[in-house]
Protein backbone atom coordinates (compact mmCIF):
# COMPACT_ATOMS: atom_id res chain seq x y z
CA UNK A 1 0.00 0.00 0.00
CA UNK A 2 1.30 3.35 -1.10
CA UNK A 3 1.70 5.74 1.93
CA UNK A 4 0.42 9.34 1.34
CA UNK A 5 2.91 12.12 0.26
CA UNK A 6 2.29 14.49 3.53
CA UNK A 7 3.61 18.17 3.04
CA UNK A 8 5.88 18.93 5.97
CA UNK A 9 4.42 22.43 6.99
CA UNK A 10 6.43 23.04 10.67
CA UNK A 11 9.98 21.87 11.76
CA UNK A 12 10.38 19.45 13.64
CA UNK A 13 11.15 19.31 17.35
CA UNK A 14 14.69 20.22 18.05
CA UNK A 15 15.38 21.80 14.94
CA UNK A 16 16.09 25.66 15.96
CA UNK A 17 16.20 28.07 13.26
CA UNK A 18 19.97 29.73 12.79
CA UNK A 19 20.17 33.72 11.52
CA UNK A 20 22.21 34.66 8.91
CA UNK A 21 25.61 35.37 9.51
CA UNK A 22 26.10 39.28 10.32
CA UNK A 23 28.72 40.62 8.43
CA UNK A 24 31.72 41.67 10.61
CA UNK A 25 33.68 45.16 9.44
CA UNK A 26 36.36 47.10 10.66
CA UNK A 27 36.12 48.69 14.13
CA UNK A 28 37.79 52.26 14.82
CA UNK A 29 40.68 51.20 17.07
CA UNK A 30 41.87 48.60 14.49
CA UNK A 31 41.33 51.41 11.72
CA UNK A 32 43.61 53.71 13.95
CA UNK A 33 46.30 50.58 13.70
CA UNK A 34 46.45 50.27 10.09
CA UNK A 35 46.70 54.06 9.59
CA UNK A 36 49.35 54.05 12.02
CA UNK A 37 51.18 51.56 10.20
CA UNK A 38 50.92 53.00 6.91
CA UNK A 39 52.20 56.52 8.21
CA UNK A 40 55.04 54.51 9.73
CA UNK A 41 56.31 52.87 6.75
CA UNK A 42 56.01 56.03 4.89
CA UNK A 43 57.88 58.23 6.86
CA UNK A 44 60.87 55.43 6.67
CA UNK A 45 60.41 55.20 2.78
CA UNK A 46 59.88 58.87 1.60
CA UNK A 47 63.36 58.91 2.84
CA UNK A 48 65.03 56.39 0.79
CA UNK A 49 63.22 57.65 -2.08
CA UNK A 50 63.83 60.75 -1.79
CA UNK A 51 67.82 60.00 -1.51
CA UNK A 52 67.55 57.32 -4.24
CA UNK A 53 65.91 60.59 -6.19
CA UNK A 54 68.66 62.93 -5.28
CA UNK A 55 71.41 59.64 -5.95
CA UNK A 56 70.43 59.78 -9.38
CA UNK A 57 70.59 63.95 -9.72
CA UNK A 58 73.67 63.36 -8.22
CA UNK A 59 75.21 61.14 -10.55
CA UNK A 60 73.73 63.16 -13.62
CA UNK A 61 75.64 66.15 -11.89
CA UNK A 62 79.00 64.11 -11.72
CA UNK A 63 78.00 63.22 -15.69
CA UNK A 64 78.17 67.22 -16.89
CA UNK A 65 80.73 67.81 -15.09
CA UNK A 66 82.59 64.57 -17.09
CA UNK A 67 81.68 65.93 -20.10
CA UNK A 68 82.82 69.25 -19.31
CA UNK A 69 86.18 68.44 -18.07
CA UNK A 70 86.39 66.34 -21.26
CA UNK A 71 85.07 68.99 -23.50
CA UNK A 72 88.08 71.25 -21.80
CA UNK A 73 90.68 69.34 -22.38
CA UNK A 74 89.81 68.78 -25.91
CA UNK A 75 89.84 72.40 -25.88
CA UNK A 76 93.54 72.44 -24.31
CA UNK A 77 94.45 69.66 -26.84
CA UNK A 78 93.46 72.09 -29.50
CA UNK A 79 95.18 75.37 -28.50
CA UNK A 80 98.67 74.59 -27.47
CA UNK A 81 97.90 72.10 -24.29
CA UNK A 82 96.87 75.77 -22.23
CA UNK A 83 93.77 75.81 -20.26
CA UNK A 84 90.99 77.99 -21.42
CA UNK A 85 91.26 81.71 -19.89
CA UNK A 86 88.65 82.23 -17.13
CA UNK A 87 87.46 85.30 -18.71
CA UNK A 88 87.91 86.63 -22.21
CA UNK A 89 87.63 90.41 -22.30
CA UNK A 90 86.35 92.12 -25.97
CA UNK A 91 85.69 88.96 -27.61
CA UNK A 92 82.30 88.60 -29.05
CA UNK A 93 81.35 85.26 -28.26
CA UNK A 94 83.82 83.87 -26.17
CA UNK A 95 83.05 85.56 -22.84
CA UNK A 96 84.83 82.97 -20.37
CA UNK A 97 86.19 79.25 -19.68
CA UNK A 98 82.38 78.43 -20.65
CA UNK A 99 82.18 79.97 -24.05
CA UNK A 100 85.37 78.45 -25.03
CA UNK A 101 84.53 74.51 -23.70
CA UNK A 102 80.79 74.67 -25.11
CA UNK A 103 82.10 74.48 -29.34
CA UNK A 104 83.45 71.15 -28.20
CA UNK A 105 80.12 70.34 -26.02
CA UNK A 106 77.09 71.83 -28.37
CA UNK A 107 74.80 72.18 -25.26
CA UNK A 108 74.08 74.38 -22.64
CA UNK A 109 71.84 71.99 -20.98
CA UNK A 110 75.16 70.28 -19.49
CA UNK A 111 76.20 73.26 -17.82
CA UNK A 112 73.00 72.75 -15.52
CA UNK A 113 72.77 71.12 -12.12
CA UNK A 114 70.25 69.30 -11.61
CA UNK A 115 69.64 69.66 -8.35
CA UNK A 116 70.52 73.22 -8.72
CA UNK A 117 67.28 75.26 -7.59
CA UNK A 118 67.60 78.20 -9.93
CA UNK A 119 66.65 77.77 -13.72
CA UNK A 120 68.65 79.19 -16.18
CA UNK A 121 67.98 82.29 -17.76
CA UNK A 122 67.25 83.23 -20.79
CA UNK A 123 70.81 84.61 -22.06
CA UNK A 124 72.01 80.98 -22.00
CA UNK A 125 74.51 81.44 -24.98
CA UNK A 126 75.53 84.76 -24.84
CA UNK A 127 77.74 86.94 -27.29
CA UNK A 128 78.15 90.76 -26.19
CA UNK A 129 81.73 91.11 -23.99
CA UNK A 130 79.58 93.13 -21.53
CA UNK A 131 77.01 90.68 -21.20
CA UNK A 132 77.67 88.49 -17.98
CA UNK A 133 75.89 85.75 -19.13
CA UNK A 134 73.46 85.06 -16.14
CA UNK A 135 72.42 81.84 -16.15
CA UNK A 136 75.19 80.02 -18.17
CA UNK A 137 76.39 77.69 -15.81
CA UNK A 138 76.04 76.73 -12.68
CA UNK A 139 79.48 75.22 -12.26
CA UNK A 140 82.46 76.72 -11.16
CA UNK A 141 86.15 77.34 -12.90
CA UNK A 142 89.55 77.16 -11.39
CA UNK A 143 90.92 80.48 -12.09
CA UNK A 144 93.94 79.40 -11.25
CA UNK A 145 94.28 77.95 -13.98
CA UNK A 146 94.21 80.64 -15.91
CA UNK A 147 96.40 83.05 -13.49
CA UNK A 148 99.33 85.51 -14.16
CA UNK A 149 101.06 84.54 -11.12
CA UNK A 150 100.40 88.32 -9.30
CA UNK A 151 98.55 88.04 -5.45
CA UNK A 152 98.35 92.08 -5.84
CA UNK A 153 97.08 92.16 -9.22
CA UNK A 154 95.57 88.84 -10.29
CA UNK A 155 94.89 88.17 -13.96
CA UNK A 156 92.76 85.48 -15.13
CA UNK A 157 93.00 85.90 -18.87
CA UNK A 158 95.96 83.56 -19.66
CA UNK A 159 95.97 79.98 -19.94
CA UNK A 160 98.32 77.80 -18.07
CA UNK A 161 99.98 74.88 -19.80
CA UNK A 162 98.91 71.56 -18.84
CA UNK A 163 102.87 70.47 -18.58
CA UNK A 164 103.13 73.28 -15.54
CA UNK A 165 100.44 71.22 -13.13
CA UNK A 166 102.78 69.66 -10.77
CA UNK A 167 100.01 67.21 -9.47
CA UNK A 168 97.03 66.97 -11.94
CA UNK A 169 95.29 64.02 -10.14
CA UNK A 170 94.85 66.80 -7.23
CA UNK A 171 94.09 69.94 -8.73
CA UNK A 172 90.47 71.28 -8.65
CA UNK A 173 89.15 72.22 -12.40
CA UNK A 174 85.56 72.61 -11.48
CA UNK A 175 82.55 72.56 -8.70
CA UNK A 176 79.45 72.50 -7.49
CA UNK A 177 78.50 76.33 -7.60
CA UNK A 178 76.20 78.60 -6.49
CA UNK A 179 73.10 79.27 -9.26
CA UNK A 180 72.81 83.12 -8.46
CA UNK A 181 76.18 83.98 -9.80
CA UNK A 182 75.97 81.75 -12.78
CA UNK A 183 77.72 83.20 -16.42
CA UNK A 184 80.55 82.01 -18.69
CA UNK A 185 83.12 83.51 -16.09
CA UNK A 186 81.79 81.74 -12.96
CA UNK A 187 85.24 81.59 -11.74
CA UNK A 188 86.88 80.72 -8.06
CA UNK A 189 90.46 80.92 -7.09
CA UNK A 190 89.78 78.77 -3.46
CA UNK A 191 89.48 81.86 -1.70
CA UNK A 192 87.08 84.23 -3.50
CA UNK A 193 84.63 84.02 -6.50
CA UNK A 194 83.63 86.13 -9.38
CA UNK A 195 81.00 86.49 -12.54
CA UNK A 196 81.84 89.68 -13.95
CA UNK A 197 84.05 90.77 -16.63
CA UNK A 198 86.87 92.28 -14.09
CA UNK A 199 89.75 91.09 -14.72
CA UNK A 200 91.32 90.95 -10.98
CA UNK A 201 88.34 89.26 -9.49
CA UNK A 202 88.96 86.72 -7.70
CA UNK A 203 90.58 88.17 -4.71
CA UNK A 204 92.95 86.55 -2.35
CA UNK A 205 91.45 88.64 0.42
CA UNK A 206 89.98 85.57 2.17
CA UNK A 207 92.77 83.05 2.32
CA UNK A 208 95.02 84.84 4.32
CA UNK A 209 99.12 83.89 4.70
CA UNK A 210 100.35 80.62 4.20
CA UNK A 211 99.01 78.49 6.65
CA UNK A 212 96.94 81.17 8.61
CA UNK A 213 94.01 80.00 10.47
CA UNK A 214 91.34 81.91 10.35
CA UNK A 215 90.50 81.81 7.65
CA UNK A 216 93.00 78.92 7.54
CA UNK A 217 94.57 77.50 4.72
CA UNK A 218 91.13 75.89 3.06
CA UNK A 219 89.11 76.81 0.59
CA UNK A 220 86.00 79.57 1.16
CA UNK A 221 83.99 81.70 0.27
CA UNK A 222 80.17 81.27 -0.55
CA UNK A 223 80.18 81.46 -4.27
CA UNK A 224 82.02 78.15 -5.24
CA UNK A 225 80.64 76.26 -1.99
CA UNK A 226 82.21 77.75 0.98
CA UNK A 227 81.21 77.76 4.60
CA UNK A 228 77.63 78.13 5.02
CA UNK A 229 77.09 77.41 1.22
CA UNK A 230 74.09 75.51 -0.06
CA UNK A 231 76.29 74.34 -2.99
CA UNK A 232 78.47 72.33 -0.55
CA UNK A 233 75.65 70.70 0.75
CA UNK A 234 73.84 70.05 -2.64
CA UNK A 235 74.12 66.35 -3.53
CA UNK A 236 73.49 64.54 -0.15
CA UNK A 237 75.34 66.54 2.31
CA UNK A 238 78.49 67.43 -0.12
CA UNK A 239 79.08 67.93 -3.76
CA UNK A 240 81.38 67.29 -6.82
CA UNK A 241 84.56 67.99 -8.17
CA UNK A 242 86.17 67.56 -11.25
CA UNK A 243 89.94 67.61 -11.73
CA UNK A 244 92.57 68.56 -13.85
CA UNK A 245 93.17 64.97 -15.44
CA UNK A 246 89.40 64.52 -15.71
CA UNK A 247 88.59 62.44 -13.05
CA UNK A 248 85.30 63.67 -11.15
CA UNK A 249 84.42 62.95 -7.30
CA UNK A 250 82.16 63.69 -4.67
CA UNK A 251 83.54 64.99 -1.63
CA UNK A 252 81.21 65.04 2.08
CA UNK A 253 80.54 69.08 3.06
CA UNK A 254 80.68 70.23 6.64
CA UNK A 255 77.90 71.46 8.53
CA UNK A 256 76.18 74.53 5.92
CA UNK A 257 76.39 76.92 9.17
CA UNK A 258 80.22 75.72 10.36
CA UNK A 259 82.78 78.37 9.96
CA UNK A 260 85.18 79.52 7.18
CA UNK A 261 87.72 76.86 6.68
CA UNK A 262 85.47 73.89 7.45
CA UNK A 263 83.38 73.36 3.84
CA UNK A 264 84.53 69.95 4.00
CA UNK A 265 84.16 67.77 7.05
CA UNK A 266 87.49 66.52 6.82
CA UNK A 267 89.33 69.72 5.48
CA UNK A 268 90.15 68.19 2.61
CA UNK A 269 89.92 71.53 -0.17
CA UNK A 270 93.22 73.42 0.31
CA UNK A 271 92.80 77.30 -1.06
CA UNK A 272 96.10 78.10 -3.27
CA UNK A 273 98.06 79.29 -0.97
CA UNK A 274 98.13 76.55 1.49
CA UNK A 275 100.75 75.03 -1.14
CA UNK A 276 101.11 71.29 -2.05
CA UNK A 277 102.60 70.38 0.80
CA UNK A 278 99.96 71.50 3.29
CA UNK A 279 97.42 69.81 1.08
CA UNK A 280 99.25 66.67 0.52
CA UNK A 281 96.91 64.36 -1.00
CA UNK A 282 93.71 66.21 -0.54
CA UNK A 283 92.43 68.22 -3.43
CA UNK A 284 93.52 71.48 -3.90
CA UNK A 285 93.33 75.14 -5.87
CA UNK A 286 96.87 75.47 -6.13
CA UNK A 287 97.78 75.06 -10.01
CA UNK A 288 101.55 75.43 -9.83
CA UNK A 289 104.32 74.73 -6.93
CA UNK A 290 103.75 77.01 -3.79
CA UNK A 291 107.49 78.76 -3.75
CA UNK A 292 105.43 80.74 -6.26
CA UNK A 293 103.10 82.57 -4.47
Amino acid sequence: MQTPFIQKTQRTQGEVKRPKAAFKGFTLIELLVVIAIIAILAAILFPVFGRARENARRSSCQSNLKQIALGIIQYRQDNDEKFPSAITLFVTGSLGWASSAQPYLKSTQVFQCPSETNGPANKNNPVAPDDNGTGFTDYYYNAMLSWNGSLTSPDYTLGLIEAALPYSSLTVMLGDGNGNLSSARFRSNGCGTASNATISNPTFGNCGGVGSFPPGPYASTGGMGGAGSASWVRHLDGSNLAFTDGHVKWYKGANPTATAGNIVASNQVYNPRAGFKRSGQSPTFNAVNEDDI
